[in-house]
């Protein structure tokens, strides 16, 4: 007897092949017959014309901390997400001195948005080095099925303690952290994370310890990979917002890092800058021209605006890094709300915002400002809308509209400003282009800030269904075989018997990101954004249900992936 049985669904195999209607029959934790299957079957659904597809992949998460407090990696899962990457950008809190806690957490702070109380109250640490890290993974039994980069800053500062953010490595220095690197792998790291991103900085504006890696540096531990079957290099590029020959530059080196390693690199992200119209179709196309020539240099894209959000509340990474705002959100609560209230201070802002440049200097325009939170159920009737919007049908100017609404909720609305992936033309090129890889949700970072777990659920409903950019059958792909292939993730990605029972049933009609909300559910009190999802009814991983029905099940079926063995034992 069959453990599960899936009748009747719309199958999206994840190879883009035309889909059939079907039945998905599973057991033990793997896929056993598709098609027509007649076995009987312990649990049976009925899926009524719901699309199925092979569990969705995402790359780019930083669950490194939250699984600690979470192993349920909410709420990538909702959004039908069943494999999950840590350890991106060189950022991961294994390996690890027990006195350097502290430290990473300040990283994780300044860099990914991480609450530093949330952190210090959640991460329950069991490990120093990376292979008790990947063992304590397993012991908390995720929900998904988790693989796991070492990060490039955490073996700098292991090595080098706090000479890592001053100098070069000497060459005992350099041969101790390639020993790291190899015992990771060899215990199933799923390849090596760094960082050369410029905004990548503790608080004070001291560089994390892999932007003062020299690129011989780089490529020293590249090679390291090349004795291993598996293994990926994921990377933050120098020149994150420079000029489409910049990234280029960027990505010339990474094609020495491939060659040296004999793996993939994939680098993130490759954004769309709205001041360089056809510079990001420029570099994908150079990745091309690279991947022809057998070196594997990879992009990641993402299918959604970048938005950050900003509350006049408390500080952001926003804010951080805005001269203006900066000493304005310094000031204390009560004082900050006088110089808001005040007359003089808005005629600043108003002249600010007439001279052609950004606008309250936070955005573009007022139209791509938009209130994306409030506590205020007045406020209801304004979520989602600009601020030109909202500023039209209260009969009152822009920036009166935006402190006005501030002020009303104590300084604790959001807004949310679109800054990159604006022009979707451009978006829909690069999600078209075979060279590019659709990730960076961020999912785990920047809690407070983005919101961008929801990448896979906003592609169906936004791209397939309601744009018509995609078909069903290649946006599943992309989710799917795509990453699954690249990042050399055995038996996921598509549906067929032998492979892993990590399956995803969506309604094509509903399916879509969930309105934001605002969460005090971290470890301390601390908040996060989080988007629930819609249309999605079930999600299978490794045969056993996390989301049932549109609602969660709570089960942990998830294992850490291994790339020595593909999988835990």
């Amino acid at each position: 007897m069959l453990d599960v049985l899936i009748r009747s669904a719309e199958i999206c195999d994840g190879t883009a092949a035309p889909r059939f209607t079907g039945d998905i029959a599973i057991h033990h934790g793997q896929v056993v017959a598709v098609g027509r299957v007649e076995d009987r079957a312990r649990h049976v659904v009925e899926a009524n014309g719901l699309f199925a597809a092979p569990g969705f992949i995402d790359v780019h998460t930083h669950y490194d901390c939250q699984i600690s407090w979470d192993p349920q990696l909410t709420p990538s899962g909702w959004h039908g997400v069943t494999t999950v990457v840590l350890g991106n950008c060189g950022f991961t809190i294994a390996p690890c001195h027990p006195s350097d806690r502290e430290l990473l957490m300040q990283m994780l702070l300044y860099v990914e948005g991480m609450p530093t109380s949330a952190l210090a109250a959640g991460i329950h640490w069991e490990w120093t080095s990376f292979p008790e890290y990947l063992a304590t993974l397993q012991r908390w039994q995720p929900a998904l099925n988790v693989a796991a980069f070492v990060g490039h800053s955490a073996i700098r500062y292991f090595v080098m303690r706090d000479a890592a953010t001053r100098r070069p490595a000497t060459d005992d220095e350099l041969m101790a952290m390639r020993q790291l690197l190899s015992e990771a792998m060899q215990a199933g790291a799923w390849g090596f994370s760094s960082s050369q991103s410029p905004t990548h900085f503790f608080g004070d504006g001291t560089p994390v310890p892999s932007r003062v890696a020299s690129r011989d540096e780089l490529r020293i531990l590249a090679a390291a990979l090349r004795p291993f079957e598996r293994g990926v290099i994921e990377i933050a590029p120098e020149h994150l917002l420079g000029t489409a020959e910049d990234k280029i530059q960027d990505q010339q080196f990474y094609a020495v890092l491939a060659q040296a390693a004999g793996k993939v690199v994939s680098w993130a992200p490759l954004l769309h800058n709205p001041f360089e119209p056809q510079g990001a179709l420029r570099v994908i196309d150079n990745a091309a021209h690279l991947q022809a020539s057998a070196l594997r240099v990879v992009p990641q894209v993402g299918c959604r605006p970048l938005e950050v959000r900003v509350t006049f509340g408390s500080s952001s990474i926003a804010t951080e890094n805005n001269p203006f705002w900066r000493p304005i959100l310094a000031k204390p609560l009560a004082e900050r709300t006088e110089l808001l209230k005040s007359r003089p201070f808005r005629d600043e802002l108003r002249a600010l915002s007439s001279g052609g440049g950004w606008v309250a200097a936070l955005g573009p325009s007022w139209t791509q400002i938009f209130l994306r939170w409030s506590p205020s159920a007045n406020h209801l009737d304004w979520i989602d809308r600009s601020v030109a919007d909202i500023a039209a049908a209260r009969a009152t100017d822009e920036v009166d509209t935006l402190l006005d609404l501030s002020l009303e909720t104590n300084l604790a609305c959001q807004w949310g400003i679109p800054i990159m992936n604006t022009d979707e033309e451009i978006v829909g090129q690069l999600l078209r282009h075979p060279a590019g890889l659709l990730a960076l949700s961020d999912a785990g970072a920047h809690v407070d800030t983005l919101a961008d777990h929801s990448f896979t659920t906003h592609l169906l409903g936004h791209w397939v269904r309601d744009r018509g950019l995609l078909s069903w059958e290649e946006a599943v792909r992309l989710l799917t075989s795509v990453p699954a292939r690249l990042y050399g993730i055995p038996n996921r990605g598509e549906l067929r018997p032998g492979f892993a029972a990590d399956v995803v049933l969506f309604d094509p009609k509903r399916v879509a990101p969930g309105r934001t909300e605002l969460w005090n559910d971290l470890p301390g009190g601390a908040h996060r954004l989080v988007q629930p999802a819609v249309g999605v009814e079930y999600v299978f991983v490794n045969g056993v249900a996390i989301v049932e029905q549109g609602k969660a099940t709570m089960q942990r079926p998830g294992i850490v992936l291994r790339s020595t063995h593909g999988a835990a034992a």
